[in-house]
């Protein structure tokens, strides 16, 4: 458990709610239903109390012993008619934290479900952030959707005083990898703390050496292919994959030093140019750290791709890819995605990573021209994703009345390039970097949604825990497919 007493796993507080002079079997029978459901899953812990809370003092001491217990969520189930005050006022006390509200809906005439509808619409007028459900006693798929939801809570609750470690600043003129950080302040409970390359580079005089060759070698010996020089000269000089290993075990150094959580990391030109002191790039360090559970790394400084990548990882307990939008086949709704040298290994498909020397416009990005050499000497991974996989895209964007989350869920394809593209002296097309064509039934609507040009894909269908998490933040879910 964290210094900000965070749950190793999901906990739920169930609040089993009726009228005293209503029929009280549907709520008794929900109580041994919720034990049998919840109770049972390794994964989640659950509270419950043994009876049903018949009023307002039953409610609130239940809704104070649930809070000072930690609960992630607040499950209140409406099992018979009752004033809507015994809900509003214990949400309303909550501050906020997440709720779901279910309305059982088995027996028409005992009125849970109709006061169930009537407390949804005075929640939403009183603007208190909720999820609403309704359903059968014993209804499978409406628990497993409360146990989405409980997971969306449970990454929302672990959101709150994290940071995001800002290394470098704004990348070349990006003005979305920005965001108003008074308002994602408020809304996230996430901190932005910046901090230059220099400080990086500062923990390479204290790593593990002998770690570090080790990193080297595996990550080699776990290489389908290692291109070490390409016909046309580009090459990756031989102590350039020990010296990136070295600047993951900094980043890592780095994170315990200063309590990093995230980064959004301005590689370019800073890592990659050698008038600047470094030039072999992030790329291998960027990728094992999104194979870490404890942190994510978004590259060019994007803060709100960062969110979005740690949100993603949170739900899906699985590492993110960070990537950028390429290019678009309008015949059969393939886009590809790609990013320019980083990418959690573990996503490959069956054929593994290559590695291939760092193309030369990338160290000659975002330089005056007298510094320009087209070399940086390091190595970048490529690969493809698992074909025919259902994934989830997202990004964060917006600020203030405009913030939302833009989401899709799609299934990956083989990328679409130019058959004339050749790896050996490849960049727009992004044949030598790491990616996957994802099929979009409408992909026109994605790209007028799109809230930048990087999205956080993981594999895995997550919408569901998506709307219910933008149910808690009462923040705008755009969700395409």
């Amino acid at each position: 458990m964290s210094k900000f007493n965070r749950n190793a796993k999901p906990k739920m507080g169930i609040l089993p709610i009726a009228k005293t002079n209503q029929y009280q079997g549907n709520i008794r029978n929900y109580i041994e239903v919720a034990r049998r459901t919840f109770g049972a899953d390794p994964e989640i812990e659950i509270m419950v109390p043994d009876e049903p809370l018949f009023d307002m003092d039953e409610i609130m001491e239940t809704c104070t012993a649930m809070e000072k217990a930690n609960c992630d969520m607040f499950l209140f189930v409406i099992g018979s008619w009752m004033y809507t005050s015994l809900v509003t006022t214990a949400v309303n006390s909550l501050g906020g934290k997440p709720c779901v509200m279910y309305g059982l809906c088995d027996e028409i005439a005992n009125g849970s479900l109709g006061v169930s509808v009537q407390l949804r619409y005075v929640m939403e007028e009183m603007k208190l952030p909720f999820v609403y459900m309704y359903g059968r006693i014993d209804d499978a798929e409406r628990a497993a959707d409360i146990k989405k939801a409980l997971r969306a809570a449970w990454a929302k609750n672990d959101m709150a005083g994290r940071n995001i470690a800002l290394i470098g600043g704004k990348c070349m003129m990006m003005y979305q990898t920005q965001v108003n950080e008074f308002n994602w302040k408020k809304v996230f409970g996430i901190d932005f703390p910046q901090y230059d390359h220099v400080e990086i580079f500062k923990e390479l005089e204290n790593i593990d050496e002998a770690e570090a060759e080790r990193l080297a070698r595996q990550f080699i010996d776990n290489c389908a292919k290692v291109n070490w020089k390409l016909e046309n000269g580009e090459k990756i000089n031989e102590d350039a994959i020990l010296s990136q290993m070295r600047l993951y075990l900094a980043y890592k150094r780095f994170q315990e030093l200063y309590d990093v959580d995230m980064f959004a990391t301005k590689c370019m030109p800073e890592l990659v140019n050698k008038c600047y002191g470094y030039s072999y790039g992030a790329c291998l360090a960027t990728a094992l750290l999104n194979e870490e559970e404890s942190t994510i790394a978004a590259c060019e400084g994007d803060v709100p791709a960062g969110v979005s990548m740690y949100i993603l990882k949170k739900l899906a307990h699985a590492p993110v890819m960070f990537a950028d939008i390429s290019r678009l086949n309008e015949q059969n709704g393939v886009m590809n995605f790609f990013n320019c040298g980083s990418g959690p290994v573990s996503m490959a498909n069956s054929l593994g990573y290559r590695l291939w020397p760092i193309p030369p416009l990338v160290p000659d990005e975002a330089v005056a021209k007298p510094y320009l050499n087209g070399d940086s000497g390091g190595a970048c991974i490529e690969f493809e994703f698992e074909g025919g996989r259902t994934v989830t895209l997202l990004r964060l964007g917006g600020n203030d009345d405009t913030l939302r989350f833009h989401a899709a869920v799609a299934k990956t394809s083989l990328r679409v390039n130019n058959d004339e593209e050749d790896p050996n002296n490849s960049f727009a097309g992004g044949t030598r970097w790491p990616g996957c064509g994802i099929k979009l039934e409408d992909p026109d609507s994605f790209l007028r949604n799109a809230t930048g040009h990087h999205y956080a894909i993981v594999y895995g269908d997550f919408s569901k825990e998506l709307e219910y998490i933008c149910g808690f933040y009462g923040v705008k879910l755009v969700m395409d497919r």
